[in-house]
């Protein structure tokens, strides 16, 4: 939905012109601010990009905006930078981006599962099929972003990968990634990922959930997170004639929740190849659909516990990447 809200104007205390450009665009690392941007230009505005963002749920500090325990930074303007966190009851995202007026617009997202819901969900064990697995190849129903990637070459970070996967860690995250491609018997899509191998570049999402900076490096790592996240992902886009187009992507896996590779003794653990093929939809521009009425799709906002069941896209996850990416 597109139906803007009244705008707010921001106090001069809580945001800054001169903050918003200089320092948004330099710390995050995602522009160099614009000469010609002066005090002069107009006040920047908070925006509503649909009516279910409520702006009184935001907390707009310095350069900083704050929603349920995420945070970005302004970007400079004709940019913007989602941050998206699954956990295991569902899943919250903010998306920023600054307009050429000076507006900023806000859109956030909190998905969650139900209580009796979840409790369904945590009863799947390891060897179980994904919840309502015949609608799997069947359920065409998706939502987008609004972005694409031109390209997607990603690189591993190993530093800090439990011991329990360290071994396999690399071999889950690239068959999630592979994943990507292909369902349900259809042709593979046009965009192929690519590994660009083992680096030691960090992943530019902070412990807390916050995104850090935009090194136009697409890195997939580890983060000891004190938020109640499994997986998070920060994504730059920069819009060009009216698309957006993502210029980095990074995603952090949560070490203080258990993950296994190997369906063998899991014991409240989440399977790494289903959280990364999550992650890296949210990457191509892929949004939620509902828990309750598209439970076979991966990108629903939750994900049970010693369920191995979301390791391949169902076919709403596809049809919602071609759309975007076009087939062979």
């Amino acid at each position: 939905m597109r139906n803007l809200l009244t705008l707010r104007s921001i106090s001069a205390p809580a945001i800054s012109v001169a903050a918003l450009v200089a320092t948004a665009a330099v710390t995050a690392g995602i522009a160099t601010a614009p000469a010609t941007f002066t005090t002069a230009a107009p006040a920047a505005k908070l925006v509503a990009a649909d009516a279910e963002t409520n702006l009184s749920t935001i907390s707009a500090q310095g350069d900083n905006i704050r929603y349920q325990g995420l945070t970005v930074r302004i970007p400079a303007a004709g940019e913007g930078v989602q941050a998206a966190a699954q956990s295991v009851s569902g899943e919250t995202s903010i998306t920023v981006s600054r307009a050429a007026d000076g507006s900023v617009v806000v859109k956030t997202e909190t998905e969650t599962e139900t209580a009796d819901e979840h409790a369904e969900a945590q009863a799947v064990n390891a060897t179980a099929i994904r919840p309502a697995a015949a609608k799997t190849c069947k359920d065409a129903a998706y939502a987008l972003s609004g972005w694409k990637l031109p390209s997607f070459k990603w690189y591993y970070n190993p530093a800090g990968a439990p011991a329990s996967v360290r071994s396999s860690a690399a071999a889950s995250i690239s068959a999630a990634t592979t994943g990507l491609t292909k369902a349900c018997g259809q042709k593979s899509l046009k965009l192929v990922p690519s590994y660009g191998g083992s680096t030691s570049a960090g992943v530019q999402v902070g412990a807390a959930g916050n995104c850090t900076g935009n090194d136009g490096r697409n890195v997939i790592g580890w983060r000891a997170g004190s938020g109640k996240w499994l997986g998070m992902t920060c994504t730059y886009f920069k819009t060009i004639k009216g698309k957006k187009t993502v210029t980095g992507t990074d995603t952090a896996l949560n070490t203080q929740y258990k993950f296994f590779t190997s369906t063998k003794k899991c014991a409240n653990a989440y399977d790494l190849q289903s959280v990364v093929l999550h992650e890296r939809g949210h990457s191509l521009g892929l949004n939620h659909v509902s828990q309750a009425a598209h439970a076979s799709a991966v990108m629903t906002p939750a994900l049970s516990a010693c369920s191995v069941g979301k390791r391949t896209l169902g076919l709403g996850d596809y049809k919602g990447l071609a759309a975007m990416y076009g087939v062979r």
